[in-house]
């Protein structure tokens, strides 16, 4: 282990070489960017990665070889400081890992350790020791695309339904089934919004108190989008007080279609006469256009939006940043009446964004399928700076769209990118 972490935090640093800082960040190594944006470095470690989780001063990532801890201290130069091997199988590792910095979740899909294919665990790591993530405790039947933490990590909910009892962490136990007991439909995600109360990832979505009874949930409110879409992620920041709750979709392809994945706001509606909140009404929803990478597009979508997060100033509208798989980072402001503006864009040439996480009011970190983690500094408003191809230090005049790459048919909406060709 000890020479593993070293081995890692060599490459790191070497990924991490101090870079001028241009007065405008706009071409660089493989990405354009709006000049409200500046790349600091990459660390091409985490590839494959469905997803992160900052919490205090580290960074915990999943990827096909395991999970990886950063220590971030420093934001701007993540150092890695303990690995445990879990292979899974490329681009269906663990989504938007759940920890409460103590307790880590990671389930088995995709698990390759067996040498005989998927297993079908949850598998619970003690990450209190960042330098040695240790496995715990792990129970069969549990797994799930998407597992999350409830009430301290003392519960866990499962994509799938499934409710875990993690009480004993040493000995967890399938507890029940949140989805058949308050009647969700399927659904990709949860996310704890405050300690117990539970925003689904669903159409509708779905608040749930588990607070009381973990395995039998109250449903509080729901939400809906007005159509069938399908809904990735969700957050409602401020413990769920805040004015906004906030949605992403995901789709295969064509993302400037009315029924592609979406960035969504939904205003809370409250009684007039208690305060309390009594439904939700979408104010507005965004998509992304295909095009030229100088502007900020990509000339194809495999898939269309993934996770987001907001910024720390974030209350009642403010700066979110989206990973955007093909169209790399959007960040988008929501205003005061709810509408969603785009005010900037990180797009890596080749790439394909998992997820976006800030680590500081300035330092967000753009974690990739194809490149790993792109360390980037938002620097405040866009100007009207101009774009240059990488390289060349001359504009892109005129280029011709590549031919179109077609998602495999029949997959689930929330399946994860592999490169696709079709024949000319």
């Amino acid at each position: 282990m000890k020479k593993l972490t070293l081995t890692l935090l060599s490459v790191a640093t070497l990924a991490l070489v101090p870079v001028a800082s241009p007065a405008s960040a706009g071409p660089g190594p493989g990405y354009f960017a709006t000049d409200n944006v500046e790349w600091l470095g990459n660390i091409p470690l985490n590839t494959d990665s469905a997803g992160a989780r900052i919490l205090g001063s580290h960074l915990y990532v999943t990827e096909d070889r395991g999970l990886t801890i950063y220590d971030i201290s420093d934001p701007a130069l993540p150092k890695p400081v303990g690995f445990h091997p879990l292979p899974q199988t490329p681009y269906y590792t663990e989504e938007d890992v759940d920890t409460n910095g103590t307790i880590l979740l990671i389930g088995s899909y995709g698990d390759l350790t067996t040498g005989i294919g998927p297993i079908n665990n949850l598998f619970v790591f003690d990450v209190s020791n960042k330098s040695l993530p240790t496995l715990i405790g792990q129970v069969q039947g549990a797994d799930a695309h998407t597992i999350s933490c409830i009430l301290d990590c003392t519960w866990a909910y499962g994509s799938n339904g499934r409710v875990v009892d993690l009480r004993d962490p040493t000995a967890p136990v399938i507890a029940g089934n949140w989805r058949t007991a308050a009647g969700v439909p399927g659904t990709h995600d949860v996310t704890e919004v405050a300690p117990g109360i539970v925003v689904t990832s669903s159409n509708p979505l779905f608040v749930l108190d588990a607070r009381e009874d973990p395995a039998n949930p109250e449903v509080l409110l729901t939400a809906s989008p007005g159509d069938n879409r399908f809904l990735h992620g969700n957050l409602w920041p401020h413990g769920g007080t805040d004015r906004f709750l906030l949605a992403g979709g995901e789709t295969i392809g064509d993302c400037d279609t009315t029924s592609g994945g979406a960035f969504m706001v939904f205003e809370r509606q409250l009684d007039e006469e208690t305060g309390e909140v009594i439904g939700f009404e979408m104010t507005d929803d965004y998509r992304v256009e295909t095009g030229l990478p100088p502007d900020g597009k990509s000339p194809y979508d495999q898939y269309c939006a993934h996770w987001f997060t907001t910024h720390p100033t974030y209350e009642d509208g403010g700066l979110v940043a989206m990973g955007w798989y093909e169209h790399g980072t959007r960040f988008l402001n929501v205003t005061d009446e709810g509408q969603i503006e785009e005010i900037g864009w990180f797009l890596p040439l080749g790439g394909s964004t998992s997820a976006a996480y800030w680590a500081t009011d300035e330092i967000l970190y753009s974690v990739d399928y194809q490149r790993g983690i792109d360390i980037l500094r938002f620097t405040g408003e866009p100007s009207e700076g101009e774009v240059f191809v990488p390289g060349t230090g001359a504009g892109l005049e005129a280029a011709a769209l590549p031919p179109r790459l077609d998602a495999p048919r029949g997959m689930t909406p929330f399946s994860c990118p592999v490169p696709v060709s079709r024949a000319a």
